[in-house]
């Protein structure tokens, strides 16, 4: 067989080429994980809202630590540790002001952190917080 006719046979057309990294770009845009908003002000502000709230839990939890088990416990006392508790947050929805329009994530943490602020301990351990609409939208946001 001629060596010429197998060349131009398999040869790949610029247009295919050009097509298939054109696809291969898109994909790897649309897959990139989304980064969200760079609002200075706002993550200012949720920072200090969510260490209002991360003292708060720390303090209802404190009566309570004779009850979990050890190995928990060291889990949960991190997790409601300052520098975690705002490092976790740093990658949150809310924090970045993704996962829904940014006014009504700024909207529902503020109001939901003013109500959970109202609240007594025994509030917060009997779950009451799960029936505040504001905290229960924050949670959803949070969570997509």
């Amino acid at each position: 067989m001629n060596p010429i006719l197998l060349v131009t046979k398999h040869r790949v057309n610029l247009k295919q080429v050009a097509s298939l990294c054109f696809l291969l770009f898109l994909l790897f845009v649309t897959c990139k994980k989304e980064k969200g908003i760079n609002h200075i002000e706002w993550q200012n502000e949720s920072l200090g809202l969510t260490s209002d709230l991360c003292k708060k839990f720390r303090e209802c939890a404190d009566t309570e630590w004779k009850s979990i088990p050890e190995n928990l416990k060291k889990f949960t006392e991190g997790r409601l540790e300052e520098s975690i508790c705002q490092k976790r947050f740093r990658e949150s929805n809310a924090y970045k002001l993704i996962g829904n329009d940014p006014k009504l994530i700024q909207s529902s943490y503020i109001e939901c952190h003013k109500l959970v602020m109202a609240m007594t301990c025994s509030d917060l351990q009997s779950g009451k917080m799960d029936s505040i609409n504001a905290c229960v939208t924050f949670q959803q946001i949070q969570n997509r």
